[in-house]
Formats: C-alpha cells, sequence, structure tokens
C-alpha cells in the first residue's frame, strides 16, 4: 500500500479557469503599471511580458529539460525597460494582479478536503507537486484552506523546473522528504503528471477532469474517468 501521496494541483485538486490572453487583462494591468509611473499600453505590456518571460526560460533550458520562470523576476526586467525599479512587493502585487485580472472562477473539486484530512489522519505523508508560481499558489492554497494539509509543497518557480522532469521529483524528495519508492502520483494530465512519474519510476493515478488534455494516451498505474477522487487507491483504508 502506498505510503507517500504526491497531488497535481489544478484540475487535479482546484478546478480553475483563467485566461491570459484577453486584451482587457493586459490593459487593466497596464493601469497598475502606471500607479508606479510606468506607462505603457496593455498591448505593448503583454508583448513586453512573454519576450522577456521567453527569455528567461530559454536561459533556464541550458539546465534542464523542462524549466521553469518566477514572474516576479519577468515583471521587474519588465519595469525596468520602462524605466522604473520597483521594489519586491509591488512585484508581488502585480503577480496576484495578473492572476486575479486572468482568472474566470476557482473552486475545490469534490471530496478534496475529505481525502486529505483522511490521509494524514492515516499516517500517510502528503505532498504537492504543481506547476505554476509561488506568489499565487500558496495564496489560493489559504483562500481554499487546503495549505496546513501537506507535509510539502513543491512549486516550479522556486525549483526552475516543472513537470514532467525528473529532476523536478528529485527535488521534491531532496527537499522535503518524500519518500518516491513507496509513492503514488496523481493527476489529470497525461503528459506532465503521469509521463513524470513514469519517468522517475513511481505508481501514477490518472483522473479525467474538465481540464485534461484529450486525445492523449494515457500510461498509468490506476485510471478513474469520471473525476471522482474518492477513488484514488488506498486513502480509506
Amino acid at each position: 500500500m502506498y505510503q507517500t501521496y504526491i497531488f497535481d494541483l489544478y484540475g487535479t485538486l482546484i478546478d480553475i479557469q483563467t485566461d491570459e490572453d484577453r486584451p482587457e487583462v493586459w490593459e487593466r494591468l497596464a493601469l497598475h503599471f502606471s500607479y508606479q509611473g510606468l506607462r505603457v499600453s496593455g498591448v505593448e505590456l503583454m508583448a513586453l511580458f512573454l519576450q522577456e518571460r521567453d527569455s528567461q526560460l530559454a536561459e533556464a533550458a541550458k539546465k534542464c529539460q523542462f524549466p521553469d520562470f518566477v514572474m516576479e523576476k519577468v515583471f521587474l526586467s519588465v519595469a525596468r525597460q520602462l524605466g522604473g525599479e520597483p521594489v519586491l512587493p509591488w512585484l508581488h502585487e502585480t503577480v496576484r494582479w495578473l492572476r486575479t485580472l486572468s482568472m474566470q472562477y476557482i473552486s475545490l473539486y469534490d471530496g478534496v478536503f475529505e481525502i486529505l484530512r483522511a490521509l494524514r489522519a492515516r499516517g500517510k505523508k502528503v505532498f504537492l507537486l504543481s506547476n505554476g508560481q509561488k506568489t499565487f499558489i500558496e495564496a489560493e492554497l489559504t483562500m481554499l484552506g487546503i495549505l496546513h494539509l501537506f507535509d510539502g509543497i513543491a512549486i516550479s518557480s522556486v525549483a526552475g523546473i516543472s513537470k514532467p522532469d525528473p529532476l523536478f521529483y528529485q527535488y521534491l524528495a531532496s527537499t522535503y522528504g518524500a519518500d518516491l519508492s513507496s509513492a503514488l502520483m496523481i493527476g489529470n494530465d497525461p503528459r506532465t503528471d503521469i509521463e513524470g512519474a513514469r519517468a522517475i519510476g513511481i505508481d501514477s493515478c490518472y483522473i479525467q477532469t474538465a481540464s485534461s488534455p484529450s486525445n492523449i494516451p494515457v500510461n498509468s498505474t490506476v485510471q478513474i474517468w469520471d473525476g471522482d477522487l474518492r477513488k484514488i487507491p488506498g486513502w480509506n483504508q
């Protein structure tokens, strides 16, 4: 039986819809920049952001196959190009603004509290392995009331590595003491969650949700096709 449970976050525990491509998102974020005296249009701001993000990812790709970036560093570079020198709290706020403006809805999937609490009560180790930005992941975990239910939270922007890179799983083990020899990876994406688990040599549980990519083969140990988290093996035994 599994002693270590590693969860993906978005599309697995959290049901979320965001759209950062909408012009109005960047138009409103440009107003946020204007409060700092940094004049830029929404179109220009989006272009600068994407250019700097891609540049940072290209640099990080020299160190691993699946890199990630820190959004605060991207916005710092963008602000400097516009003649500013913002402080860290403003950069955190800017990241949160982008996330909030782009978000259409967010909620926990049914059963999340029940399952995480039951696993902890039975002495299992529960970890989160998530691609994304620390600034909004920790805020959303706090908002939804599940931050305290993990023994360790590994975030790609902190590690500089993202799923499915096996190095990210090794980061989880070395940083938070996750025992991969007794682990089950639970996620909704065959490419990142399931293939990442396969690459590092651990069992996986695929759960199909509305945000799961379609028409991709699933090579997991366990498959849940109706989105019912309560079918995860071993959580109530």
